[in-house]
């Protein structure tokens, strides 16, 4: 960055995810100051209930950590997998949801987009074992 010169804005670096207490989320909702820039990385969490004003670029990598349960192993993991075409339509959505313009850069192919991501997203309850649950109902 200082290689760059002096007409390139300060970045701040915003992680967003929900282990992170609410008082450091509610952080991206107060806008850059004059000069800065914010670069928010986030997992899943905005595409389906935030909406973060001053968004103007997307960067989707087309992947999300899932939870998912192997039958055969008997064993519930956090799974990297594809997203849906629905959720890429909702990610590139939130670039310039609440301003002028807004660019979605996706880092796949279009193939990989019409081959390899479903058309929506499964469902939890029919990814994970439901076993706790039934147990605890009363």
């Amino acid at each position: 960055m200082k290689s760059l010169g002096q007409n390139v804005p300060e970045l701040i670096i915003l992680p967003v995810y929900s282990a992170l207490t609410s008082q450091t989320q509610s952080i991206i909702f107060h806008p850059p100051r004059p000069g800065t820039r914010r670069v928010v990385v986030a997992t899943d969490i905005p595409e389906a209930c935030l909406t973060i004003h001053g968004i103007y670029y997307v960067v989707d990598p087309g992947f999300v950590k899932q939870k998912a349960y192997d039958a055969r192993q008997r064993l519930e993991s956090l799974v990297i997998t594809p997203i849906s075409q629905a959720s890429a339509r909702q990610r590139a959505g939130r670039a310039g949801r609440t301003g002028p313009g807004g660019k979605c850069y996706r880092l796949y192919t279009e193939s990989a987009y019409r081959n390899e991501m479903p058309p929506t997203t499964t469902p939890e309850i029919q990814r994970v074992n439901l076993g706790m649950t039934t147990l605890t109902i009363k």
